[in-house]
């Protein structure tokens, strides 16, 4: 025998050895990992990955897939989207998993990435994990949301469809070809269909979830409003290059996406905390997101010799018995005067240049001060706040004028006098509605304070007061 062949056999045998350690060490890594994953417990988070190629030469197929548990954080910013055409193509692989953030003090939210299956016409969200049946009693397999903010309200939740996510081992056939763009799922039940509730419950939430993805998100909606959809047409499409999903619908699809986000982020009234939002995105990024959408000229109030001064004139509750003296008053100081209903708003492109067109917006406390949002920088705000002590009792200024001073306008408040109020001819003067209103809400609940102040009450200016403060706001913005 030569030397080289005793070498060979030799260098042979030691490859042999060498070859089966690895392979050992190989196996006794995987069983670790995957034992270890199985035994972490999360009530909010449940990573899960997904290998192939793993015990075998040939790529596992879908019902194969072998999954664990990881613990690294989920980041749905981060996440990859998947491009495939249809339910039978494999989905890549890499890691996927679910996170729900119960910790919000407005809302909850819950990302998902992996095979994702929503079926119409039901509040079941499916992720295709075909071990799930073998996760441990201790770990979570489902998460309830209700994709929609005010979500300390008992009363208001119970206007919204709950929904479920659940890892299931036997999910339905896609019957549409898979969404190359994440789902975003919302609500437009609550309180929808008040201009107020529209957008501090739902637009600014919306636009600050679904600005980081530039169009390319599908928007997936529970509770469907078609009024709502349809009225806030711009907003929505510059938003979503791709239709709005009815989830309420009938037609008993099953939609696949590989990358899902569940519920909306909220922070604030009528407001955005840039601190704490994706990108630092701040309230000033969504009325220039306005403008663009409506087209509206103005981004700064520069008034000449004679400032445009809005009216809101409500009907019903907190209107104005006096109408036609206000309405003479305020035209009769230098303002170029304009008056609307806040049912004008029903066009809202049209209304949302008049009011981009304003240096001064005056109402009485209500969904039409909303309106704001489409003034220009440094134009005014005069709110006209309802008797008795409701500048603070009622949260005014915590629902406009915060609101106000942080989109850079100006705030001004007109509080009536009890003279001033409907109320008089209603309740006794020395009486807890006029002396101690706060006593009102603790001792008859919150519905019996509002009744009384905000349905109940109407207004009638002392045009004398009401002009010295209007002049003193075209003071202020003369000089």
């Amino acid at each position: 025998m030569k030397l080289s062949d005793s070498f060979n056999h030799g260098k042979a045998g030691k490859m042999s050895y060498v070859t089966l350690w690895v392979c050992l060490l190989i196996a006794v890594t995987l069983l670790c990992l995957i034992k270890s994953g199985f035994n972490t417990a999360g009530a909010l988070t449940l990573q899960i990955s997904i290998w192939s190629n793993v015990l075998s030469t040939g790529q596992l197929n879908n019902t194969e897939r072998q999954v664990g548990a990881k613990s690294p954080t989920f980041s749905f910013e981060d996440a990859q989207v998947s491009d495939t055409p249809n339910e039978d193509e494999q989905l890549p692989v890499g890691d996927v998993g679910v996170t729900c953030d119960y910790t919000g003090a407005d809302s909850d939210t819950c990302w998902i990435a992996g095979d994702i299956r929503v079926l119409t016409n039901s509040s079941t969200i499916m992720v295709a994990s075909p071990l799930a049946d073998q996760f441990s009693p201790s770990q979570n397999t489902t998460w309830k949301i209700r994709p929609y903010t005010r979500k300390q309200e008992v009363t208001t939740q119970k206007l919204v469809r709950e929904l479920t996510v659940a890892l299931t081992s036997q999910p339905p056939r896609c019957t549409v070809n898979r969404s190359t763009v994440p789902a975003l799922f919302f609500s437009t039940g609550g309180f929808i269909g008040n201009y107020f509730h529209d957008f501090t419950d739902v637009i600014i939430p919306l636009f600050m979830t679904a600005r980081r993805f530039n169009g390319s998100v599908q928007f997936v909606v529970v509770d469907f409003s078609a009024a709502f959809m349809e009225k806030y047409r711009p907003i929505l499409e510059r938003l979503s290059d791709h239709p709005v999903i009815d989830m309420d619908g009938a037609d008993d699809a099953v939609r696949c996406f590989s990358h899902a986000h569940v519920g909306l982020l909220s922070h604030k009234v009528l407001g955005i905390d840039s601190s704490s939002s994706p990108d630092g995105v701040s309230v000033h990024d969504f009325r220039d997101f306005l403008r663009a959408c409506f087209s509206l000229k103005r981004n700064f109030s520069s008034p000449s010799s004679k400032p445009r001064l809005l009216l809101i004139l409500r009907k019903g509750p907190r209107s104005f018995v006096n109408e036609a003296e206000v309405v003479n008053t305020a035209g009769s100081l230098g303002f170029e005067l304009i008056s609307t209903t806040p049912e004008d708003a029903d066009n809202l492109s049209l209304f949302a240049r008049i009011v981009n067109s304003a240096d001064v917006l005056v109402g009485v406390h209500g969904a039409g001060l909303t309106n704001m949002l489409f003034l220009p920088d440094h134009a005014t705000l005069l709110q006209i706040v309802p008797c008795c002590g409701m500048a603070m009792t009622a949260g005014n200024r915590y629902l406009f004028a915060e609101p106000a001073l942080d989109m850079g306008l100006r705030y001004v408040d007109y509080e009536i006098s009890e003279e001033e109020s409907s109320l008089i001819d209603m309740y006794p003067r020395g009486g807890a509605v006029f002396k101690d209103p706060a006593s009102i809400q603790k001792e008859q609940g919150f519905v019996a304070f509002w009744n009384i102040y905000l349905n109940q009450q109407k207004v009638k200016l002392d045009v004398e007061r009401f002009r010295s403060k209007l002049l003193d706001v075209l003071h202020s913005i003369k000089n």
